[in-house]
């Protein structure tokens, strides 16, 4: 059970319920990990309005945002994000192998270069809380540098969410088992 109340609507403030209409808006339902933000009606409309633009509108083509996010899941051992991703990974053309082996904590090796690349950015960012010039340069040449600063943010925003659901005791969506073995 989460350590906080998962708040529906009609449980917020006027303030919270504008946060609330919004993620719905953008996501087309609230779901539980939202619901436990919303604690935080403010912090949770902004941080959910830049999840959105990342996910849905910047320019990183859905395939590699997929992977990225199955990379960052996997590297904070974010059972939530990344049963709600994986689905979403193979919808967008995420092949099993590549699932499987970032799942096994294996860079892909019979992936496109790209989805190479970004699995190995990511976890270098996470790891090493850098990323060395080659690897950089290399995303930079596929993404471009918006693309890039945007990929760059979107670890940044999925490591924050699988933490904060991690720190949160958010349990998966009722019905949902887990995808992600230990």
């Amino acid at each position: 059970m989460a350590r906080i109340p998962t708040l529906d609507r009609e449980h917020l403030s006027s303030q919270g319920q504008a946060a609330f209409d919004q993620i719905a808006g953008s996501r087309g339902n609230v779901a539980v990990n939202f619901k436990a933000l919303l604690n935080s009606p403010e912090a949770t409309a902004r941080f959910a309005h830049l999840g959105a633009y990342l996910r849905f509108e910047g320019p990183v083509p859905n395939q590699l945002k997929e992977v990225a996010i199955l990379a960052v899941a996997r590297e904070t051992d974010g059972h939530y994000v990344w049963t709600a991703h994986e689905r979403l990974a193979r919808k967008a053309g995420v092949r099993d192998e590549v699932i499987d082996a970032i799942r096994d904590r294996r860079v892909p090796q019979d992936a496109v270069p790209e989805a190479i690349a970004m699995v190995r950015y990511a976890w270098s960012l996470l790891r090493d809380h850098r990323v060395e010039e080659d690897l950089f340069r290399e995303v930079q040449r596929y993404l471009g540098d918006q693309g890039l600063v945007d990929l760059t943010l979107l670890i940044g925003y999925y490591a924050t969410m699988s933490l904060a659901i991690s720190a949160l005791d958010v349990e998966m969506e009722p019905g949902v088992a887990s995808t992600l073995n230990p």
